[in-house]
């Protein structure tokens, strides 16, 4: 049995997030930890202000004439994400609604269906929603449609830990109603200023669609005005399910709590509200998970409620008699460790012999649930279903992998996911530097995917979820992968296979997403973080433990970055816990010894470090949660920090920031809202989100060099790609550089034995190349291939090849090409 230490607040929990039996549980406090440190919770109104005052502030077109084109989706379009709402238009069926747990709401129109050919379509509300938990379609006017707003699990409360937060997937802004179709979206249940708040359900009464019920984190609400106004009705909190009678509208069940919530249970009343009973005559009193419904059509005195803890299904339970008394029908444990999160049951409307019992796998039963099948063919983590209205064979159905849909009553599924874009990316993704159509990226609970060119990417690499790419920036057939916690693996040709490298690691004391980096200039050395600092210089092989094999201060690592010209320059963060704050770190000896940098930086979780491709002494550092700047840098190598925020951008969890490789003073930032960008050097911020989702959570930046593009990575709608603004042919006067033409100096010291310099000078931004040719004119090392700013800048040869072997004695070329530009150096290697 797992134990929870608890903090004093009683809510934090002080094990790590590894003790968990769910990983879902804890990729969501993990995300969750982040954005609301050092609060336990975000602020009410924070990210509805946050989005308010980008709209005011920061919304400028002008940026457009810089750079006309915007923002374009690459994909997935065969990878679906997490789907936890799901609606059939009831006079015609050939229209879906499904909502994503960060991706917003989407619709697919099946009439155009032809064999696998179909297309979804997402519905911008023009409000800033990420997950949308509920829908609901007016019965006699299937134009009014409303949809309720946020991921939520947990009331108002953190059972997370060191690493971890509240158990919210994303944040919600009450409930928004169209009448046109999805044109036009208006609120209803206004929650923009209390976001802590989630709706769970809407249900419409069959016979008055004026009448609305609203299960929410809150308790359950009713509008008798077709939602103009909301009226609580009851208060017990996560009211997670409702059930209305279609006989007798005046008969609701409501199911109440999660993750151990108080007034946990089944509610009925028998006039539309007004009076409540809670049931019990067989069922369990209380429970830690969340409870689901489903009535009986054909017989509405008919009643299952699939009753789960928080780690375990309880069971599956039947009422004959509208709730009186129940009747414990299976004991399979469904759920399993996702009571909290994932399952329902679901009965057949003309048949209840026949059954539908989803939670981590799904599950059929022919007998009234008496026994229970499994049934493969659907991804696992099962949220949601919706019925055809006419035939009861036909059922679609919402998961962690998208959308399914089965025409034979559950027996078997088919996949609907063809351009329902709401893959939910994590931070670290690798675009490769030399080929503009491959890039690799971690997706929750949906294995690694790899773009090659085309919106349909390959999906089935390395399992589970996971976090951190990286690719060979001198052979793209060297790729890196990872799964939850540090488990790294490795492939050579190009992802047909892997290898896990990572088997030294300790990982007791770690990251659910945790770090890893690999160097440009020397691509067989990587660091890796648990709460030590690894480092590789074999490409994986073997690893040593650095620091002298002691934590950084005993926090597992949140964020490492490096020099992208020296390997021996690394940083590195910490996250807080009760007894230490955030941290920041620094190695200038390979990793060998490290310095607390931290200085007057606010203690927030620093989400990511970037050194500059320009200056590994300029080094930027973005932060998450509330109350404070979100974007710091240092000009100095640590020693003093800047707050190039300054109040500017939103005030909203900001986790990646990026330098045009071509032009320092370009700088763009990417939040829980969209992705922003200076051209000044951070003097000033505006909105760079043309063409993205009204909000999405980009949860990292990535540039192709090969074809200027900038890719915005999100946590529900994929990736995004944008050219990277233009460049103009400047001197470089940040460093009074004043320059005429292009040079490349002789290396110092010449001849040598380790380690030589190479100087440069580039007159205006510019893309340089410097390699390395033995005597036959075969070449040996790539030292330089990336962009640069006008200036002079000097690199390293350590006499490696570029898989890291040493070459030997003798005398080779080293030429650098930049347009038309290209001379060339001896350079004597003595052993």
């Amino acid at each position: 049995e797992t134990v929870f230490i608890l903090n004093k607040d009683k809510k934090t929990c002080l094990t790590g997030c590894r003790k968990f039996p769910s990983d879902a549980l804890n990729a969501l406090r993990f995300l969750s930890a982040q954005r609301s440190y050092p609060a336990n919770d975000i602020p009410n109104d924070g990210y509805y202000k946050a989005f308010e005052y980008s709209r005011k502030h920061l919304y400028k077109k002008s940026i457009m004439n810089n750079n006309m084109d915007t923002w374009t989706s690459i994909g997935p379009i065969n990878r679906g994400g997490r789907t936890i709402a799901i609606a059939v238009v009831p006079d015609n069926p050939d229209i879906i609604y499904a909502g994503a747990a960060s991706g917003g709401l989407w619709r697919l129109t099946l009439k155009d269906e032809i064999g696998d050919y179909y297309k979804w379509e997402y519905i911008d509300t023009g409000f800033p929603v990420l997950g949308v938990n509920a829908i609901a379609i007016n019965p006699t006017n299937s134009k009014i449609i409303y949809i309720g707003t946020g991921e939520v699990y947990g009331y108002d409360s953190s059972i997370g830990g060191l690493y971890i937060r509240t158990t919210r997937g994303s944040y919600g802004i009450g409930i928004l109603k169209t009448t046109d179709g999805g044109n036009t979206w208006q609120k209803s249940l206004d929650w923009s200023y209390n976001q802590k708040r989630g709706v769970l359900v809407i249900k419409i009464n069959p016979l008055n669609p004026d009448v609305i019920y609203a299960g929410t984190s809150d308790g359950t609400y009713k509008s008798i005005d077709a939602g103009k106004t909301w009226k609580k009705i009851h208060s017990s909190l996560m009211a997670v399910d409702i059930a209305i009678n279609p006989v007798d509208t005046n008969i609701v069940y409501i199911s109440c709590g999660n993750l151990g919530s108080p007034g946990s249970g089944i509610y009925r009343t028998t006039d539309s509200g007004k009076n409540w009973e809670k049931l019990s005559n067989g069922l369990p009193l209380s429970w830690t998970g969340k409870t689901l419904l489903s009535i009986y059509k054909k017989n509405p005195n008919i009643v299952y409620a699939d009753v789960a803890d928080r780690f375990k299904s309880i069971g599956l339970y039947r009422s004959i008699n509208n709730g009186l008394s129940w009747a414990k029908l299976s004991r399979i444990d469904y759920a399993r460790y996702q009571g909290w999160f994932s399952h329902y049951v679901r009965v057949n409307p003309e048949d209840n012999n026949k059954i539908i019992c989803a939670g981590v796998e799904c599950y059929y039963s022919n007998n009234g649930g008496i026994s229970l099948k499994i049934v493969k063919g659907m991804h696992v983590d099962h949220h949601v279903y919706a019925d055809h209205p006419t035939d009861p064979d036909v059922v679609y159905f919402g998961n962690d992998g998208g959308v399914y849909r089965t025409t034979d009553g559950g027996k078997t599924f088919k996949e609907l996911n063809n351009e329902y874009i709401t893959a939910q990316f994590y931070n670290g993704f690798a675009s490769s530097t030399s080929n503009p159509e491959l890039a690799l990226g971690r997706m929750q609970d949906n294995r690694t995917a790899m773009f090659m060119g085309s919106p349909n990417w390959t999906t089935e690499l390395i399992g589970g979820d996971g976090g951190y790419c990286a690719i060979n920036t001198l052979d793209n057939k060297i790729l890196y992968g990872s799964s939850q916690y540090l488990n790294i693996y490795r492939s050579t040709d190009g992802g047909l296979s892997w290898s896990k490298i990572s088997g030294s690691f300790e990982r007791k004391n770690v990251c659910f997403l945790a770090p890893y980096i690999l160097s440009p200039s020397h691509p067989w050395i990587m660091y890796a973080g648990d709460n030590h600092i690894y480092k590789t210089e074999d490409m994986g092989s073997s690893w040593k433990v650095m620091n002298g094999g002691n934590p950084l201060n005993g926090n597992p690592v949140l964020s490492i970055g490096i020099s992208s010209s020296n390997p021996d320059i690394v940083y590195a963060t910490t996250v807080p816990d009760e007894n230490r704050r955030a941290e920041v770190f620094k190695s200038t000896d390979g990793g060998i010894a490290w310095k607390n940098i931290t200085g007057n930086l606010p203690d927030r979780y620093y989400v990511d470090i970037v050194v500059s491709p320009h200056n590994d002494r300029v080094v930027y550092l973005t932060l998450s949660g509330f109350g404070s700047s979100h974007l710091y840098r240092t000009e100095d190598g640590g020693k003093t920090w800047d707050d190039i925020d300054r109040g500017n951008l939103p005030d909203v969890p900001t986790s990646a920031v990026i330098v045009d490789p071509e032009n320092y003073n370009h700088i763009y930032a990417g939040n829980d809202i969209g992705v922003y960008v200076s051209t000044d050097y951070g003097e000033t911020w505006q909105e760079f989100k043309e063409g993205m989702p009204t909000a999405a959570l980009v949860m990292d930046l990535s540039i192709s060099p090969a074809n200027r593009k900038i890719r915005a990575v999100t946590h529900g709608n994929g990736i995004y790609e944008r050219s990277l603004l233009k460049t103009t042919s400047i001197e470089n006067s940040k460093y009074g550089l004043g320059l005429k033409e292009y040079e490349l100096f002789q290396n110092y010291p010449n001849p040598f034995n380790s380690n030589t310099k190479i100087d440069f000078i580039v007159a205006h931004h510019t893309f340089v190349t410097i390699k390395i040719y033995n005597a036959l004119g075969q070449e040996i090392r790539t030292v330089v291939a990336q962009g640069y700013p006008a200036g002079r800048f000097s690199v390293t040869w350590d006499g490696k090849d570029n898989y890291g072997k040493s070459v030997t004695s003798g005398t080779y070329i080293g030429l650098m090409k930049t347009g038309d530009f290209m001379k060339s150096i001896k350079i004597s290697l003595i052993r």
